[in-house]
């Protein structure tokens, strides 16, 4: 599914999702815009003289222009509040994944891309305005957890399609406590051994993975930093995935991940992490992100 504003970035995320298509010739894709509740829609709609079907008209001819007549393409247009209505159609449609964009120009803290990433039940891949349509440096944070094993995985994955022969994976460590100790720290810290035994069983798709070990408070501020010293221009990351209702929330640096980066990020989500989709809908804390008890 992606997800289109109608906005200036709807052209970079089409572009985006056409090169995808290209690297994965059996995907097929919705193209989804939601227009307002009918209450306001009424008066967008006079405001701009266009109705559901103008929009729909628009917006395949936007896709059309992008996709061949060979690949399987649908647009739609839904109405309603914008964040359920996209929920409630990525879970009965059982989607794989879900592009969406960001506007450079807004302000903020990209909370419709956190809101989708914590509530879909499919991974997510963010695309933020402006990103070349091309995949040449592709890296994985790691922590030896299940969910960034997932999302290794799935970095060499979309590493072989893109053409690459190899894909970084970043192990980042902290520890105030070690610090202390100069003579200590590289014995404790870096284990490559530990992490050729976690990366072992993984399938890889035939790409080799360059470990990378980053000493930093936190792993957004080392993966940008790769990113701008390496020319990453894709980051891969999994979920928290902790307990049965983490499978619906992200990590803190994921989701900071998410805030921050300047380039496109997918957060991997495992087949099957839909527990608690309908309450997640449904509880108004989890809707509201940006309140106090969210940080």
């Amino acid at each position: 599914m992606v997800a289109l504003a109608r906005g200036p970035g709807d052209g970079d995320l089409i572009d985006y999702a056409a090169m995808l298509s290209g690297m994965f010739d059996r995907a097929r894709f919705d193209f989804v815009h939601v227009l307002p509740p009918p209450s306001l829609q009424l008066d967008r709609a006079a405001a701009t003289h266009e109705n559901h079907s103008d929009v729909l008209a628009r917006l395949s001819a936007d896709v059309a222009r992008k996709f061949g007549a060979a690949q399987e393409v649908r647009c739609k247009v839904l109405t309603g509040d914008r964040v359920d209505t996209l929920l409630e159609y990525a879970a009965g449609a059982g989607f794989d994944l879900v592009l969406v964009g960001h506007r450079r120009s807004r302000s903020g803290r990209r909370s419709l891309a956190r809101r989708l990433a914590m509530k879909v039940p499919c991974s997510l891949w963010l695309v933020p305005e402006g990103s070349p349509a091309r995949i040449t440096r592709v890296m994985s944070a790691v922590d030896f957890s299940e969910p960034s094993a997932q999302a290794v995985s799935a970095a060499t994955l979309v590493a072989s399609r893109a053409g690459l022969a190899e894909c970084a994976a970043l192990h980042v460590f902290f520890d105030e406590a070690l610090a202390m100790y100069e003579d200590t720290r590289a014995a404790d810290r870096v284990d490559e051994a530990g992490f050729s035994r976690f990366l072992s069983p993984l399938d890889l798709h035939g790409v080799r993975v360059t470990k990378i070990f980053a000493e930093s408070p936190t792993v957004s501020g080392a993966s940008l930093r790769r990113v701008e010293e390496d020319g990453i221009d894709l980051i891969v990351m999994g979920t928290r995935g902790q307990s049965a209702s983490a499978a619906i929330l992200l990590g803190s640096e994921s989701e900071q991940m998410i805030i921050e980066s300047p380039v496109p990020v997918l957060v991997v989500k495992a087949r099957g992490e839909r527990i608690g989709l309908l309450r997640a809908l449904l509880d108004r804390d989890f809707r509201d992100v940006d309140s106090p008890r969210f940080g």
